[in-house]
C-alpha cells in the first residue's frame, strides 16, 4: 500500500494538503492503490473528507483508528458512522472556558478541559487544553499536557484503553505514533510511505526502517529547504531539518521544481553528501487537465484575483496596497481575493482603511478555482517564498497574466519573465516594504502592456503541466520500488 502521511486536513488547507488532493487525483487515474493518513486530532476530519472530496477508504485518521470497534474493517471500509459535529462549552464565573464536550464527525467523542494561567512576560491570562479524552463506548484515549522550554506544550502520560483489548500507556505522542505506524505496517504489505508533514512522521518511520521493516520511504519538500549559509555552513528551514539530516535514510526525496533539485544537490555536496541526484527527483506536485484558450485584452478596468490562504507570509496586505497604488496613478483596476485565514479581519480594515471596499472583495474559499480563475484578467502574487505555487499553475491553466515576486522556487521557475508574466524583485527586509511594493504594482501594470502575448504564453507553459504528465512521473517512482 502506498500511504500520503500528513498531520491534518481542515477547511482551508496550504499547498501540502492541496498537493496531496491533487496527487489522489493521479493515483486514481492510474489505478494506483493509496491512503491518506492523518495523525493529528481532527473533530472535523469526516466533514473535511467529504469537504475535498476523499472517500473514507481513503482516509486513515490515528484516533479513529485506535477508538474503533473494529479496526480492521475501519482500515478497509473508513468510517461509516459519521456525525454532525456538535459542541457545548462549561464556563466559570468569569466566564473562562473550563471544559468542552464535543460529538466529533467521527464515532467517538472528546471532553476537553481547560486550564488558565498568566503569562507574565505579557501581564495576560490564557486558556490552554489541560487534559483530553476520547470516548467511543468502551475504547479511550487520554492525554495530559506538559509545558516544556523547548518545546513548548506537549502530550504526556498518553493512555490507549482496550484498543484489540489491549491497554497500553505511552509517555509521549512521537511514542504513539511510532506505535501507530508499526500496527498499520503489520495490516499491510509493500508499503510505501510518502512523507508530506511531520517531523514525528518522519522519526518514527525511518526508525521503523531502521529496525528492518522492508519500508520505502519518500520525503516530499513543499517549500524552500535552505535558509542562508551560517557560518560556512546551510541553515536549514526546520521543517526540513530531519529530513536533510537523515536523507540517506530516505529512498527518495521528491522537490517541485528543476530549481530546487539543483540547489539541494549544491547545498548537500556543501556538506559532503555527494551521489543522491538519482535519489532526487523533481515532480510537481500539481497538473492541469484541462487548459483555456489564450485571451484578448480589449481594454477597461483590469480584474486581477489572488488565492491563498490568508496568513501573514502570504503578503497579501502587499497585492491591495499595490492595487492602492494603481489606482491612483490611473489605471483602473479591482482585485478579488480568495482564501481564509487569520489576517483576514486586518486586510479587511486595510481595504476599508484605503477606500478601496468597492474595488477589492474578499470570496471565501473555491473548490473550483481553475474555473473560478477564468472570470478574471490576470493574477497576482505576493509570497516571498514558494516551493511551487499550484495557485500558478491553475492560473496558467486558465491563460492568466501572472505578476509576482521573484520567489524561489515555483515563481522563478513558472513564471518566465516576459513569456507568461512578470517577476518583481523584492527584498524580504522589512524596511524595504515599500520598495517592493513598487515592484509589484509595476509588474502589474505591465502585464497590460503585452497582454495577448503573454496570455498566450501562459496557455504554452500550461501544456508542460499536463496531469498526464505528472501521472506517468509517480507512476514510474512507485513501479522502481513496488516489487
Amino acid at each position: 500500500m502506498i500511504f500520503f502521511v500528513n498531520k491534518g486536513i481542515g477547511h482551508g488547507n496550504s499547498g501540502v494538503e492541496h498537493a496531496q488532493f491533487y496527487r489522489a487525483a493521479r493515483f486514481r487515474e492510474k489505478n494506483i492503490p493509496f491512503k491518506l493518513i492523518f495523525t493529528d486530532l481532527l473533530p472535523k476530519l469526516h466533514q473535511h473528507i467529504q469537504e475535498w472530496q476523499l472517500a473514507e477508504n481513503e482516509v486513515i485518521g490515528l484516533y479513529d483508528y485506535l477508538l474503533h470497534d473494529d479496526p480492521d474493517t475501519y482500515l478497509r471500509e473508513g468510517e461509516v458512522n459519521i456525525h454532525s459535529y456538535q459542541q457545548d462549552i462549561l464556563l466559570d464565573d468569569t466566564q473562562t472556558q473550563r471544559m468542552m464536550r464535543c460529538q466529533t464527525t467521527g464515532n467517538y467523542q472528546a471532553t476537553i478541559y481547560k486550564h488558565k494561567k498568566h503569562v507574565p512576560e505579557k501581564d495576560i491570562y490564557v486558556v490552554e487544553d489541560d487534559r483530553v479524552i476520547l470516548e467511543n463506548n468502551n475504547h479511550r484515549i487520554s492525554w495530559h499536557y506538559r509545558d516544556t522550554a523547548s518545546r513548548g506544550r506537549q502530550m504526556t502520560n498518553i493512555h490507549v484503553d482496550n484498543f484489540r483489548g489491549e491497554y497500553y500507556v505511552f509517555n509521549t505522542f512521537e511514542t504513539l505514533v511510532a506505535f501507530f505506524f508499526a500496527e498499520i505496517q503489520q495490516r499491510y504489505q509493500k508499503n510505501i510511505y510518502v512523507i508530506d508533514r511531520g517531523t514525528e512522521n518522519e522519526v518514527a518511520l525511518i526508525q521503523m526502517k531502521r529496525s528492518g521493516q522492508p519500508i520505502v520511504l519518500i520525503d516530499v519538500v513543499h517549500a524552500a529547504h535552505f535558509v542562508r549559509f551560517q557560518h560556512g555552513q546551510p541553515l536549514w528551514n526546520s521543517y526540513y531539518q530531519y529530513m536533510l539530516d537523515h536523507v540517506h535514510d530516505l529512498d527518495v526525496v521528491i522537490v517541485s521544481t528543476q530549481l530546487q533539485k539543483k540547489a539541494m544537490l549544491t547545498h548537500l555536496r556543501h556538506i559532503g553528501i555527494n551521489h543522491v541526484d538519482s535519489e532526487i527527483i523533481a515532480i510537481p506536485v500539481g497538473g492541469v487537465t484541462n487548459i483555456s484558450a489564450p485571451r484578448r485584452w480589449s481594454g477597461g478596468i483590469a480584474h486581477f484575483v489572488t488565492a491563498s490562504r490568508l496568513h501573514s507570509e502570504k503578503n497579501i496586505n502587499h497585492i491591495i496596497q499595490a492595487i492602492h497604488q494603481l489606482r491612483l496613478e490611473g489605471f483602473k483596476s479591482t482585485l478579488d481575493i480568495y482564501g481564509v485565514g487569520s489576517e483576514e479581519q486586518s486586510l479587511i480594515n486595510l481595504v476599508n482603511e484605503l477606500h478601496l471596499d468597492q474595488v477589492i472583495q474578499f470570496k471565501g474559499l473555491s473548490h473550483q478555482l481553475t474555473d473560478t480563475l477564468a472570470q478574471y484578467d490576470a493574477f497576482v502574487s505576493a509570497s516571498y517564498s514558494e516551493g511551487f505555487g499550484l495557485t500558478y499553475l491553475e492560473a496558467m491553466a486558465a491563460a492568466l497574466p501572472i505578476a509576482t515576486y521573484a520567489n524561489l522556487y515555483g515563481a522563478q521557475e513558472l513564471i518566465h519573465n516576459g513569456k507568461n508574466g512578470y517577476l518583481a524583485n523584492f527584498d524580504p527586509h522589512r524596511d524595504q516594504i515599500s520598495d517592493n511594493i513598487n515592484h509589484l504594482s509595476t509588474a502589474m501594470r505591465k502585464i497590460f502592456d503585452h497582454y495577448d502575448a503573454l496570455s498566450l504564453g501562459a496557455h504554452q507553459l500550461a501544456n508542460n503541466y499536463q496531469a498526464e504528465i505528472i501521472a506517468t512521473q509517480w507512476q514510474k517512482v512507485v513501479a522502481k520500488y513496488d516489487n
